[in-house]
């Protein structure tokens, strides 16, 4: 193919991507003050310029595809290999997490589970929460890849159904697993493979730059449930007015384990995702973001019964779904070492329809997000699966008509040293956040030199966290949250988090046992990529 005109410049970054509460929020957004400026260090440090999120590259005119495979190697916050036309690219990189957590709890969390305590009981813990490696790039100018593979999980297939369940691992679970093609008329981007649903804000942000060490309890109760938010599918989507209005429409396989595995006898999920930015100013230091997503699905077929030894289905599979919450800071590893906070208990049905609404705002070194979601469950029925874990209910083969689900969360951050979270406009989402000054401590050089230092960047946040699965007679139970935090920027690509969580958890389980009460917990984490 050849190139007969010059072409403007373009990002070879997409071979990296993979009701009240809102009411409050675009109230706060509106009241917003106006930007302070950074502060200055002593002795001052050197300020980086703001950088795009990847590379820009300027095809050369008359250029034909294909035609020059030589790589040169670049840093853009990992390696970066890369043709001179921009026909071909290779990043290979990874993340790693380490955590640390705390726990004081009232006497109703640490009530044995038959009594409603939390299962398995909280406990301190240090583990590796991710522990991925990464490889993705582009070839012959139009078509992107991506592989990725998480090694700290312990999930198992069946964990939907069963959340205690011992792993038989730890094994590699999958994450991005996708080839794309950009460009085509009116559809925009083709991405094939498993890949995150469009659901959510949250769900779309990555885990390399999370606000808080853990998303809200909206992740595991409807964004991504037991599977990390990943899914065999495909999907198509666009953007126009620069950026300022974005969409995206997919068709998954509802499958509630992490190595893209669904029999026939699973449902499929329809996800579409509309996003506008009605203001947009600064590169993103000043914005305005609204967005409304949803699903429609048949529901995940589930066993019933499992072999207590291998961990494999021994009784009859079922159209089922389990919502459930683990806390806003974890004891253990992805898998059956998370204290469960609230769980509705396996559940047949016929049907599921689930809508989210986002908001999120930057006014220079403040920002917020706030999302509600809800779910609606046709045709639900009881199960005699896994009742000690369940909530309050009715007993077993029970029709309850159509349950409803809901929860949300708000949260504010400010960076105490003025930097701005910068924003993905083809993703929706925001972006990596970079100080101004990475941080460093070294002398001058000269005998008896200063010491010469700089602080990175340093960011407070808050975070409300609401879920509610009671409805009518199935009540897997009431959580209220708030989360503080404190980021440490080492540099565009590690960080030091430092979360202290009060939720108060409202329970009684499926026997009558009450475990309602309070849960403090505190944690650290190092977090790195590459």
């Amino acid at each position: 193919m050849e190139v007969g005109c010059a072409r403007t410049r373009r990002s070879a970054s997409l071979f990296e991507r993979g009701g009240g509460a809102i009411l409050i929020a675009s109230a706060w957004c509106a009241a917003a003050f106006a930007n302070p400026s950074p502060t200055e260090e002593l002795p001052p440090p050197v300020h980086e310029e703001q950088v795009p999120a990847e590379p820009v590259l300027l095809e050369p005119f008359g250029h034909t595809v294909g035609s020059d495979t030589r790589l040169s190697a670049t840093w853009a916050e990992g390696l970066l290999l890369r043709s001179r036309g921009d026909d071909f690219a290779f990043r290979i990189g990874g993340r790693v997490q380490v955590d640390a957590s705390g726990f004081t709890a009232g006497t109703g969390a640490n009530l044995p589970p038959l009594d409603g305590g939390l299962n398995p009981p909280l406990t301190g813990a240090a583990n590796f929460r991710r522990a991925r490696l990464r490889a993705g790039g582009r070839m012959y100018e139009v078509c992107d890849w991506a592989t990725e593979f998480d090694f700290a999980n312990q999930l198992t297939t069946y964990n939907a159904a069963f959340p205690t369940l011992t792993g038989e691992g730890p094994l590699p679970a999958m994450k991005d697993l996708w080839l794309q093609i950009r460009g085509l008329p009116w559809l925009g981007t083709l991405r094939i493979g498993n890949q995150k649903d469009p659901y959510g804000f949250e769900h779309a942000g990555d885990s390399r730059w999370l606000n808080f060490m853990e998303r809200s309890f909206s992740m595991d109760a409807f964004e991504g449930p037991f599977n990390d938010g990943y899914l065999p599918g495909i999907q198509v989507f666009n953007r126009a007015y620069d950026g300022r209005l974005a969409w995206y429409l997919g068709e998954f396989k509802n499958t509630a384990n992490p190595f893209g595995f669904a029999d026939s006898s699973g449902g499929s999920e329809t996800v579409g995702r509309l996003v506008a930015l009605p203001l947009f100013k600064d590169n993103g230091r000043q914005l305005l973001h609204l967005g409304i997503s949803g699903r429609t699905m048949g529901l995940a077929s589930l066993p019933t019964e499992i072999d207590p030894v291998t961990g494999r289905p021994t009784g009859p599979m079922i159209r089922a779904v389990r919502f459930r919450s683990r806390g806003s800071i974890r004891n253990g590893p992805p898998g059956p070492l998370n204290s469960i906070y609230a769980d509705s208990g396996l559940l047949a049905g016929d049907w599921q329809n689930m809508l989210g609404l986002e908001l999120a705002a930057n006014r220079g070194p403040l920002s917020m997000q706030a999302e509600y979601f809800c779910s609606w469950l046709y045709g639900a029925t009881t199960t005699d699966v896994d009742r000690i874990n369940a909530g309050q209910q009715p007993p077993p083969g029970t029709p309850l008509g159509t349950v409803f689900y809901q929860s949300g969360y708000i949260e504010a951050l400010y960076f105490l040293t003025g930097e701005s979270r910068t924003y993905d406009l083809e993703q929706s989402r925001f972006g990596r956040p970079r100080p101004f000054s990475n941080f460093y401590r070294l002398r001058d050089g000269r005998p008896g030199g200063r010491i010469l230092t700089s602080p990175g960047a340093w960011q407070v946040g808050v975070r409300y966290n609401y879920l509610c699965l009671n409805d009518g007679e199935v009540n897997g139970g009431v959580l209220n949250g708030v989360t503080l935090g404190l980021n440490w920027l080492l540099n565009p690509n590690a960080r030091i988090y430092l979360n202290y969580d009060f939720t108060y958890r409202s329970f009684v389980n499926a026997f009558g046992g009450n475990g309602s009460g309070g849960v403090n917990a505190f944690g650290t984490r190092l977090a790195f990529d590459f």
